[in-house]
């Protein structure tokens, strides 16, 4: 943004891009930001068609979407862990606010109250998503035959992102760190809890049945998917599941808010520093997919995306 706005329609823009002094085409693109960072959900064919109005590609729609999956993940990251905003950024003044100013800011709507994920189908009964597909380039070729030998079949979700393959490398790696926990500090059944959470909590019909099957292979506990799927927060729980659930609800929803407080209550309850990193990837990762299925549109999968090995 420093790069395109100066710092006087930037301050514009971060009080109502609506009424900056920008292009139209830019007023559309930000109106998209907004609703894939706060009710993606909400999202639905008609908004990229607007795009497309301003002539803008499905290419180009995929590309964004990407890039802002990416930001997701990387931005809940650094506000969950704590990170300090770098001194060398090189950006506006008008882009500088301290952690404090974030931590005291009202709460932003980031992930919505527990419910039943939406979803909206493409038009044709044979498309995958909102956007087209192309499978003829080499890197899409090299991802499917990866996703077919780790899950016996190509996701959706690489079949929507075919149009913007050199992307491909990092949501596989991403697809593989969201398989199982990255630390023997989280057990299986914690982290498959938080993914189902944080699912309900993006309302993404995308991922519904990969939490709800990943929670029944991680525990014997029947009706915990209800559990957490119809707000967790009125059944009782362990302390320690507690605080790793509210943790997760807290990032899904405001990772700006996240203080010292939130990795201290981890340690009273016998949790260490690696649980709280491990929960804190899961939700950002969980995140920026469900994310990312939703503006896109992408249709279930006809099976659960696990490994079958």
């Amino acid at each position: 943004m420093p790069e395109l706005y100066s710092a006087e329609v930037g301050q514009q823009i971060l009080d109502n891009y609506q009424e900056a002094e920008i292009p139209e085409v830019h007023k559309e693109l930000f109106h998209w930001a907004e609703l894939f960072t706060q009710r993606s959900w909400d999202m639905s064919a008609q908004h990229l068609q607007r795009l497309h109005t301003y002539g803008l590609t499905d290419a180009n729609i995929v590309g964004w979407a990407q890039a802002a999956c990416l930001q997701t993940w990387f931005t809940m990251g650094a506000e969950g862990g704590g990170v300090p905003l770098d001194s060398d950024a090189g950006m506006q003044p008008v882009f500088q606010k301290p952690r404090e100013f974030y931590t005291q800011a009202p709460e932003g709507l980031t992930a919505a109250e527990p419910k039943r994920p939406n979803f909206h189908a493409p038009d044709s009964a044979e498309a995958v998503a909102w956007v087209a597909t192309d499978g003829d380039s080499e890197e899409y070729q090299q991802a499917a035959a990866w996703a077919e030998a780790r899950y016996g079949f190509v996701p959706n979700l690489l079949q929507a992102l075919s149009l913007q393959p050199e992307f491909f490398r990092r949501h596989t790696l991403a697809l593989e760190l969201l398989e199982r926990p990255q630390t023997e500090s989280l057990s299986p059944r914690q982290h498959a809890m938080v993914r189902a959470l944080v699912s309900t909590l993006t309302r993404c019909q995308y991922s519904a049945d990969t939490t709800r099957r990943l929670v029944a292979s991680a525990c014997a506990e029947p009706g915990l998917y209800e559990r957490l799927t119809e707000d967790y927060r009125q059944r009782e729980w362990a302390p320690l599941d507690r605080v790793i659930l509210d943790f997760a609800t807290k990032v899904a929803r405001n990772a700006y808010k996240v203080t010292e407080d939130d990795a201290q209550r981890f340690h009273e309850v016998g949790l260490d520093d690696e649980a709280y990193v491990d929960v804190l990837n899961t939700v950002a990762i969980q995140t920026s997919f469900d994310r990312l299925a939703n503006s896109l549109g992408v249709r279930p999968d006809p099976r659960p995306l696990l490994p079958r090995v």
